[in-house]
């Protein structure tokens, strides 16, 4: 298993409010964005990474969407928890998590950060947004190029921190070898489309090539957010 990863603050906000964590060792891997006032929305997704990070493989008797859940709620109870204090408020981040093992990808998620399986074949989309333009997508009250453009499709329906209590998201995926898997933030998907994303992921001999192209891409595109995003190779 191999990954690379990379974070951009982008072409026009002053500060990274994503975070992100990759151990290609323990096949833990993270993608969160933060949101809320001032330095709320980086104190959120960095702490709810560590939490996660810290948290995995604590229970070695756990599998790993326990592992995942647990350190979700954990990380939700801390975040809200925090924002009660007025520097802090309305603090809370998206997140998506996976672990990964030979033979599947768990993933816990909440928010609009995107988990994608890649290979030859094509590239789908493991998450389902929590969003507000997501879900009258779903609803069919919204056309596809409707929710692009759409200028609430910021709004989400589902955040850590926000609530006390946070319904979170789990899927279990196999995979095998010459599949990817690729976490990344809404600054990345909303300016690249998932063709690109998966003919650099499969073309590139190698995944720092894949990870530096991507995110220039969103860059060059105007980078109006930040961009982050993990590549994992299962070879």
């Amino acid at each position: 298993m191999r990954a690379e990863y990379l974070s951009h603050v982008g072409a026009v906000r002053a500060n990274n409010e994503d975070a992100i964590f990759c151990d290609s060792q323990a096949g833990v891997f993270v993608v969160a964005d933060g949101i809320g006032g001032k330095e709320a929305g980086e104190v959120a997704s960095a702490t709810a990474v560590r939490i996660v990070a810290e948290k995995c493989w604590a229970n070695p008797d756990a599998t790993p969407a326990e592992m995942l859940r647990e350190a979700f709620y954990e990380a939700n109870d801390f975040l809200h928890s925090k924002g009660r204090k007025p520097s802090l408020e309305g603090m809370g981040t998206t997140m998506t998590a996976a672990i990964c093992t030979e033979e599947k990808i768990t993933v816990v998620h909440v928010g609009d950060s995107r988990a994608y399986l890649i290979n030859r074949q094509g590239i789908t989309q493991l998450t389902k947004d929590h969003s507000l333009v997501a879900q009258l997508l779903r609803e069919g009250k919204l056309t596809a190029e409707e929710a692009k453009n759409h200028p609430r499709r910021n709004i989400l329906t589902r955040a850590i921190g926000q609530e006390a209590l946070v319904e979170v998201e789990m899927l279990e995926q196999p995979w095998g070898l010459g599949d990817y898997l690729l976490l990344c933030s809404d600054g990345l998907y909303n300016l690249v489309d998932d063709e690109e994303m998966k003919e650099a992921t499969v073309r590139s001999a190698l995944l720092s090539t894949a990870v530096e192209f991507l995110a220039e891409t969103a860059y060059n595109r105007g980078g109006y957010d930040n961009i982050s995003l993990i590549i994992v190779a299962h070879d």
